[in-house]
Protein backbone atom coordinates (compact mmCIF):
# COMPACT_ATOMS: atom_id res chain seq x y z
CA UNK A 1 0.00 0.00 0.00
CA UNK A 2 1.15 3.73 -0.86
CA UNK A 3 0.45 6.58 1.39
CA UNK A 4 -0.41 9.76 -0.22
CA UNK A 5 -0.39 13.65 1.68
CA UNK A 6 -1.19 16.52 0.84
CA UNK A 7 0.55 19.94 2.48
CA UNK A 8 -3.11 20.84 4.20
CA UNK A 9 -2.54 17.58 5.96
CA UNK A 10 -4.74 14.96 4.24
CA UNK A 11 -3.64 11.65 3.96
CA UNK A 12 -4.88 8.84 1.81
CA UNK A 13 -3.58 5.36 0.60
CA UNK A 14 -3.45 3.49 -2.43
CA UNK A 15 -5.72 1.21 -3.50
CA UNK A 16 -7.94 3.33 -1.86
CA UNK A 17 -11.12 1.53 0.17
CA UNK A 18 -12.46 2.53 3.32
CA UNK A 19 -10.96 -0.74 4.94
CA UNK A 20 -7.38 0.21 3.63
CA UNK A 21 -7.45 4.12 5.15
CA UNK A 22 -8.04 2.51 8.50
CA UNK A 23 -5.54 -0.05 7.78
CA UNK A 24 -2.90 2.84 7.01
CA UNK A 25 -4.19 4.70 9.64
CA UNK A 26 -3.55 1.61 12.67
CA UNK A 27 0.14 1.26 10.02
CA UNK A 28 1.11 4.62 11.17
CA UNK A 29 -0.51 5.14 14.48
CA UNK A 30 -3.43 7.25 14.05
CA UNK A 31 -6.19 6.97 16.13
CA UNK A 32 -9.30 6.96 14.53
CA UNK A 33 -10.77 10.05 15.86
CA UNK A 34 -8.50 11.97 12.90
CA UNK A 35 -11.20 10.30 10.46
CA UNK A 36 -13.29 12.48 8.08
CA UNK A 37 -16.01 10.71 6.89
CA UNK A 38 -18.51 12.79 4.32
CA UNK A 39 -17.99 13.24 0.66
CA UNK A 40 -13.48 12.28 0.20
CA UNK A 41 -13.23 10.55 3.38
CA UNK A 42 -9.63 10.45 4.49
CA UNK A 43 -7.27 10.28 7.71
CA UNK A 44 -5.84 14.05 8.45
CA UNK A 45 -2.65 14.09 10.03
CA UNK A 46 -2.19 14.85 13.72
CA UNK A 47 -0.02 18.76 13.94
CA UNK A 48 2.28 17.08 16.03
CA UNK A 49 3.55 14.63 13.62
CA UNK A 50 3.35 16.54 10.26
CA UNK A 51 7.10 15.79 9.58
CA UNK A 52 7.10 12.01 10.25
CA UNK A 53 4.09 10.67 8.69
CA UNK A 54 5.00 13.19 5.57
CA UNK A 55 8.34 11.18 5.38
CA UNK A 56 6.51 8.19 5.24
CA UNK A 57 4.24 9.57 2.07
CA UNK A 58 4.31 10.59 -1.61
CA UNK A 59 3.46 14.62 -1.25
CA UNK A 60 0.86 15.75 -3.67
CA UNK A 61 -1.31 18.74 -3.90
CA UNK A 62 -4.93 18.63 -2.56
CA UNK A 63 -6.64 18.46 -5.81
CA UNK A 64 -4.54 15.28 -6.31
CA UNK A 65 -5.87 14.18 -3.59
CA UNK A 66 -9.46 14.49 -4.25
CA UNK A 67 -9.10 13.39 -7.83
CA UNK A 68 -7.52 9.90 -6.19
CA UNK A 69 -10.10 9.51 -4.13
CA UNK A 70 -13.38 10.39 -6.78
CA UNK A 71 -10.94 8.21 -9.59
CA UNK A 72 -11.71 5.38 -6.66
CA UNK A 73 -15.80 5.76 -5.40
Amino acid sequence: MRYFCDDQRHLICDPYTIANLHAMAENLDIKRCWFHRGKFPHYDIPQRRIEEIKAKCEVVTPAKIVEMIRSQL
